[in-house]
């Protein structure tokens, strides 16, 4: 697979993952209460998800994904053989090292400014590098996951 298609694939994946995140967030006294315990700040995101349509907020992630992306492959490529473990873990630790620090641009930048309000200020700066890292996470296993069914 070329970086390209791995490129769109990571817009695509994570902005799938930001619909699941506001469908959760904006119905969040609904889930499980265990998601209360464990996943707090998913609550937090309502406002964000009430000031943007599902298409601007999934679009905004899917963008933040695709531009990282490059930036992990520039790094170390994109696992190709599911079989080295070794690897693939070194893989996803930079993944979440960059995610989390990719956030720093994010909110820097002062383009996310609804992303700031309800997200950033409300984490923190150790807990926003850790969601961040975390939704790398999520986005590069999933990623695995569809290219080994595929």
């Amino acid at each position: 697979m070329n970086n390209s298609n791995l490129i769109i694939y990571t817009f695509v994946v994570t902005a799938i993952w930001d619909v699941i995140l506001r469908f959760m967030s904006l119905n969040y006294n609904k889930l499980p209460k265990i998601i209360d315990s464990f996943l707090p700040f998913i609550k937090d995101l309502k406002p964000y998800f009430e000031n943007h349509t599902l298409l601007a907020a999934a679009l905004i992630a899917g963008f933040v994904g695709a531009t990282t992306q490059p930036i992990i492959i520039f790094f170390m490529s994109f696992p190709k053989n599911l079989k080295n473990y070794k690897y693939i873990f070194k893989f996803l630790i930079l993944s979440f090292i960059i995610s989390g620090l990719y956030g720093f641009i994010m909110k820097w930048s002062g383009l996310f400014p609804h992303l700031q309000r309800y997200y950033y200020d409300k984490l923190g700066v150790i807990r926003s590098i850790y969601h961040d890292g975390i939704s790398g996470l999520i986005v590069q296993i999933t990623l695995l996951f569809l290219f080994n069914i595929f």
